[in-house]
């Protein structure tokens, strides 16, 4: 049970500290908020959205800043007392050095232990919220980004055009999808209905066609053999499936190794001996 002298101690201790944390705090997250805010805005996110994205930037600061913190509050409060000669006088009424102690231990306890918990568990679950909502923002974006009679080539290798897109959602309207990506020739859908599909558990983006054509450049191995065009007719609908790694780069919901607590990491490298893969990279 803490005493007078150690209230007292704590005290003198837990402002500076405190205060220290905060500047410390917003000293280092400051950079780093700034750059993603503009980023956030520029790319039309909500202001609740942004807010709760750089949230999850503050316990990578914490895992800094609470040490620092903590030195900075035991120099100030600990030198007063020293400055205002409080420790003589303590130690002229048989105070020991050693219980002025207790209370600057109690303290260290509490701030190694918050310490580790931001480490540990914190700044994973951090970072792995902020890829949510940065995956949830671009694949909204992209959603939302399609604009009537707009070609929206966005999509790397792809290029869609829309006569007519419902404000509210739904399907598109007398769509051309072309597909750019092989050297060989141009694939070309041409569909009355389209929508895109996006799948966020699941990370598959495809693009539902409806009653149309497909056209399909055919060339011929011998140069003076003018290319063909095969088409294909689809009453119903056809599937057309987009690589989400080109469409949302580096934004997998599966956590990584920064997003990972000791005991996942601990599984993780399990994993690997077992199946005969070094767990060191």
């Amino acid at each position: 049970m803490l005493r007078t002298i150690d209230r007292y101690v704590i005290r003198e201790i837990l402002p500076p500290l405190l205060l220290s944390l905060l500047i410390f705090t917003f000293l280092l997250v400051v950079a780093p908020v700034m750059d993603e805010l503009e980023t956030l805005v520029s790319k039309g996110v909500s202001w609740p959205v942004a807010g709760r994205m750089l949230l999850t930037l503050v316990p990578q600061a914490l895992g800094l800043t609470i040490p620092m913190s903590l030195l900075v509050g035991l120099l100030i409060g600990l030198g007063r007392l020293s400055a205002d000669r409080e420790f003589m006088a303590l130690l002229a009424c048989g105070v020991s050095p050693y219980r002025l102690l207790r209370p600057v231990l109690v303290i260290a306890v509490v701030a190694a232990g918050a310490t580790l918990y931001v480490m540990i568990e914190a700044i994973p679950d951090a970072n792995q919220r902020f890829r949510e909502l940065s995956y949830d923002v671009i694949s909204k974006r992209v959603e939302n980004n399609v604009h009537p009679q707009v070609f929206f080539d966005d999509f790397p290798g792809w290029v869609l055009y829309a006569r007519d897109v419902p404000t509210g959602g739904g399907y598109w309207k007398d769509v051309l999808v072309a597909d750019t990506r092989t050297p060989d020739g141009t694939v070309i859908y041409l569909a009355r209905r389209g929508r895109l599909i996006l799948d966020r558990a699941e990370q598959r983006a495809t693009l539902q066609l409806e009653d149309g054509n497909r056209y399909a450049t055919v060339r011929s191995p011998k140069p003076d053999v003018p290319a063909q065009i095969e088409t294909f007719r689809f009453p119903n609908e056809v599937i057309v499936s987009l690589d989400p790694k080109t469409i949302f780069p580096r934004m997998e919901l599966q956590r990584g190794q920064n997003e990972m607590t000791i005991a996942e990491l601990e599984r993780q490298a399990a994993d690997k001996v077992r199946n005969g893969i070094s767990p060191h990279p």
